[in-house]
């Protein structure tokens, strides 16, 4: 009896898992991140420009990656049966999602991010 208790219970988190991972089909959440790569590509090759085919294709695939990030955390979430997404949640989608050397330098400039805004929240406030 408390085996079938207890497999009742996991149905009911999976099952609750499974609806936190509909997208919402009224809505295009997708956000455009044109401006931030064209403000990337100047600093990287001053001279040089992007296409309007190529910004959305660079927006397409910020796009994919950061959706799919947030889809990998989503599903750590729910393995480990936790409710609230941590930093450590998303390092982890981009560690399994990512090859070895982008993911660490990814981290590495996300943690360098987050300190910096940090910082500057944190002297416009003294």
């Amino acid at each position: 009896m408390a085996k079938a208790a207890k497999s009742n219970e996991s149905e009911k988190h999976y099952s609750t898992c499974q609806e936190k991972k509909k997208k919402p089909s009224q809505k295009n959440l997708n956000r455009n991140y044109n401006l931030y790569t064209h403000r990337v590509m100047k600093e990287v090759i001053p001279n040089r420009g992007l296409s309007s085919k190529t910004a959305d294709l660079m927006n397409y695939m910020i796009n994919s990656i950061l959706e799919r990030i947030a889809e990998e955390s989503c599903i750590l979430l729910c393995y480990k049966r936790h409710l609230t997404l941590s930093h450590k949640d998303i390092q982890m989608a981009v560690y399994r999602l990512l090859p070895t050397e982008l993911a660490k330098h990814a981290v590495a400039f996300g943690m360098r991010a987050v300190t910096n805004y940090n910082d500057s929240r944190s002297s416009t406030n003294l």
